[in-house]
């Protein structure tokens, strides 16, 4: 994966988009490659199927990428941003972060707390006041996590009452 994703990185950014990470994931017994790209003001459908185009391109070309059978989805990170290198964890310090180990730290599998920022390859954490500083290393998955912000109305209303 390491290979094909500086690949992936080269290609996605000479199309003027930010490339956020890849990852291949088992869902309903497929293997997804996922890749997430970004761009100020966001991204649509019409920017993640320009870069399906050339990324399925370039993974027919790259034939030993893969063993098996896979299918491609290209995305936006969304709200719950993945967050995949160092510079993520630094770029969103004082943000809340849900993190999945490899295996177990100090106790712990999985682990939900505030970025401080990042230091010598780890994270450096604010666990509800308890510092935690957790090699890049020992994680598997990480995504921000999503707080609506204070005052912020909602978008939808309810409605009540047959019409």
């Amino acid at each position: 994966m390491e290979k094909i994703s500086e690949q992936l990185k080269a290609l996605v950014e000479s199309l003027g988009y930010e490339f956020v990470g890849a990852e291949t994931v088992k869902e309903a017994g497929s293997q997804i490659l996922r890749v997430y790209i970004d761009r100020d003001g966001g991204v649509g459908l019409d920017d993640c199927e320009r870069c399906a185009k050339d990324i399925s391109g370039l993974l027919d070309t790259a034939a030993d990428a893969f063993e098996d059978r896979y299918l491609l989805e290209v995305s936006s990170p969304g709200l719950e941003r993945p967050l995949f290198k160092a510079e993520d964890y630094a770029r969103f310090a004082g943000r809340s972060v849900s993190i999945r180990l490899r295996d177990v730290y100090e106790g712990r599998r999985r682990v939900t707390a505030v970025i401080e920022g990042v230091k010598d390859g780890a994270v450096l954490l604010d666990c509800g006041g308890e510092p935690l500083d957790l090699p890049l290393a020992k994680i598997q998955k990480a995504h921000l996590v999503y707080e609506e912000e204070k005052g912020q109305k909602k978008t939808f209303k309810k409605r009540g009452g047959k019409s």
